[in-house]
């Protein structure tokens, strides 16, 4: 029971998978094994949801060993119907070669929809790929966007990655004043070790433009 408890907390939130014609024939599982077997019949009968939390399941291995093949089926399943959660993690698996052989092309492609249908983790590496020409066209300008769209979901590595494109002046124009903007927004979100890089940014800066790149992303932070 203490394993099924584990099962049912990684699926939390996930909303119902069970058919609504089917729920009243359904009794609660009584363990692991029973859960397994409804998630896979909901699964084949085409609820992306269960068709995600069992390819959770399987990536994981919770039951039995990990099945990464299997779960890259299922998370496309879902993802094909629009699943945000399966979008991502079906990239993360092209990307690295998880149960399928590397596919960066493909891993961009489903990036590029879960960034359009809101994640911001999504967009994020979809970005690092753009700035690093990784399963598409070098594009820094893009990469820049996409890391903004990123930063403002709170993502603070991206934040500093947008800081540094705008320290070379790469995708955008060369900005320190921007640079150290984007600089304070991420130490603001938890990064550390920043204080060369900082220094290098204010000494490019007369002391009201380092004044106001602060007041910026203060601003920024708080809308």
């Amino acid at each position: 029971m203490r394993r099924f408890a584990a099962v049912v907390g990684m699926c939390a939130g996930l909303g119902p998978w069970i058919p609504a014609a089917a729920a009243d024939e359904i009794p609660v599982p009584e363990n692991y094994g029973q859960a397994m077997s409804w998630y896979q019949r909901a699964a084949e009968a085409g609820n992306a949801h269960a068709q995600f939390a069992l390819a959770l399941l399987l990536e994981t291995g919770q039951r039995s060993d990990p099945d990464p093949a299997a779960a890259v089926f299922w998370y496309g399943m879902a993802a094909q119907q629009g699943h945000l959660q399966a979008q991502l993690k079906l990239a993360l698996m092209y990307h690295h070669g998880t149960g399928v052989e590397p596919d960066p092309a493909e891993a961009a492609r489903w990036y590029a929809l879960a960034g359009q249908g809101g994640s911001a983790q999504a967009s994020y590496n979809l970005a690092l790929m753009y700035e690093r020409g990784q399963g598409v066209a070098a594009d820094p300008a893009r990469a820049a966007r996409l890391y903004e769209a990123a930063s403002d979901a709170g993502i603070a590595q991206a934040r500093l990655n947008l800081s540094l494109l705008y320290a070379r002046g790469l995708g955008v124009d060369k900005d320190p004043a921007q640079a150290l903007m984007w600089l304070e927004m991420a130490a603001a979100g938890g990064l550390a070790g920043l204080d060369d890089y900082r220094r290098t940014l204010n000494e490019q800066l007369t002391p009201e433009q380092i004044t106001e790149a602060f007041s910026k992303a203060r601003r920024r932070l708080a809308r």
